[in-house]
């Protein structure tokens, strides 16, 4: 039996297949991804013998793909990277472990090897049900978020990490569903972080839990909402941001979606010199057919008869951001979108291009399609997908950046792609963290 990964698009068309009965992580191409505190029952070897002890590597391997994805050391096979804040010298991670909690790394070139930098209490309860988002300002300071609701800032000072750590309030009263990390019903049940943080710089850092966004106070070291998305049409309608990014203090963009139940609309607030907009949001209907109505004022991403997620955000420039949409039609997952985004003379526009990741195996999940995340950067946009990392270049056309090292395919979800530029990049995922150097 053969399972055969079919990339197409109107440029271009890239296939790779691979033997069901090997792959470089153990579980078969239709599994659903573990829950957030599980793993795959095998180590970071990429191949090798079913039966190897799977904490010792197979030596056998290169360590880089013939793309030049390249392993990392760390501690515990069973980590399960959610975040990473790069540098050239230095990386910065978020990771669970079935054992070890809720753990906080950092990567040195000069081993090429990850370390716990945590001081153990972000699991300590009620603190530590899942793992957020990571922000470095610096090579000395990090920013992370965990659940239920917690911010963590730490600093370092004569090679010692020192941590202070505040509860964001939840905005939305009376729900009891968890906001910070609802699950994607199209998205094979796993959950969509909605507790992050990230900045401009050290002084500017801004956090976002379920439909809050807060921002710190250098001054005082906390954080207070500054925009609450408290138009909420329902009781069951909650409003949430997933990603943030920006290019300076007055042009910081937040993606996520309005939910109710089962229906999501795409939404879009930015902040710029004039203060805080609405730039794209639908209407939530009740019907799966049409699950999302034009907002006015604002830009209808979805369309008719479409709805899902914005997962995720890059710029391109000061005036055009790309966002990562998981479509959604009626009570299935679509297709992924990159989503382009400007800002014109008169508002704003937007463009919706295909990104082309199809599992043709009819046994496949179809939830194995979504992307989990993009990156942009030296004119490309790169994206994570289950086992997958795609190239788009800058005439539009995709290609597959292989991580396999040994031929047989990485059975096994990425959640985020990161880097500095095309010779510094980063893709990581379950028991995975590959870096890459070479353009």
């Amino acid at each position: 039996m053969r399972t055969i990964i079919v990339l197409a698009s109107a440029i271009a068309s890239v296939a790779i297949a691979s033997a069901c009965a090997r792959s470089e992580d153990a579980p078969s191409v239709g599994t659903d991804p573990p829950p957030p505190s599980e793993v795959p029952d095998s180590g970071d070897d990429d191949g090798g013998d079913e039966d190897s002890d799977v904490d010792v590597p197979d030596s056998r391997l290169p360590d880089c793909s013939p793309a030049g994805w390249c392993i990392t050391g760390f501690p515990d096979e069973d980590l399960v990277f959610r975040d990473i804040a790069p540098f050239e010298e230095v990386a910065f991670a978020i990771a669970e472990s079935r054992i070890e909690g809720i753990k906080v790394l950092e990567w040195t070139k000069a081993t090429n090897t990850w370390q716990y930098i945590d001081d153990g209490t972000q699991n300590e309860p009620p603190i530590g049900t899942f793992a957020g988002r990571i922000y470095a300002p610096n090579a000395d300071e990090v920013y992370f978020t965990v659940g239920p609701s917690h911010v963590f800032h730490g600093k370092r000072s004569g090679g010692t990490w020192t941590w202070t750590k505040q509860a964001l309030p939840d905005n939305i009263a009376g729900h009891t569903d968890s906001h910070g990390n609802p699950i994607d019903v199209y998205g094979g049940g796993q959950p969509i972080t909605t507790l992050g943080v990230w900045g401009t710089g050290a002084e500017d850092v801004y956090a976002y839990y379920s439909n809050t966004i807060f921002h710190r106070d250098p001054a005082s070291g906390s954080f207070a909402a500054v925009n609450v998305a408290d138009d909420l049409e329902a009781d069951n309608e909650h409003i949430f941001f997933a990603s943030v990014h920006g290019s300076g203090p007055n042009d910081v963009w937040f993606v996520g979606a309005r939910v109710r139940g089962y229906l999501s609309c795409p939404l879009v607030v930015r902040k710029s010199a004039a203060g805080w907009e609405r730039v794209a949001d639908g209407v939530v209907s009740t019907n799966f057919n049409t699950p999302c109505a034009e907002r006015p004022g604002t830009l209808f991403i979805g369309g008719p008869g479409k709805g899902g997620w914005l997962v995720d955000i890059a710029p391109v420039s000061t005036t055009e951001y790309v966002a990562l949409y998981n479509r959604v039609k009626g009570t299935s997952f679509e297709d992924a979108y990159a989503t382009t985004i400007r800002v014109t003379d008169d508002g704003y526009s937007f463009e919706q291009s295909l990104v082309p990741v199809k599992i043709a195996d009819s046994m496949a999940a179809s939830y194995l399609r979504r992307a989990s995340a993009l990156w942009r950067g030296d004119g490309e946009t790169w994206f994570t997908s289950w086992g997958l990392v795609l190239r788009e270049s800058e005439d539009g056309t995709f290609s597959v950046s292989t991580l396999s090292r040994s031929g047989a395919q990485v059975n096994a979800p990425f959640y985020r792609i990161r880097g500095t530029s095309n010779q510094n990049l980063w893709a990581i995922g379950a028991r995975h963290a590959y870096h890459k150097t070479t353009p």
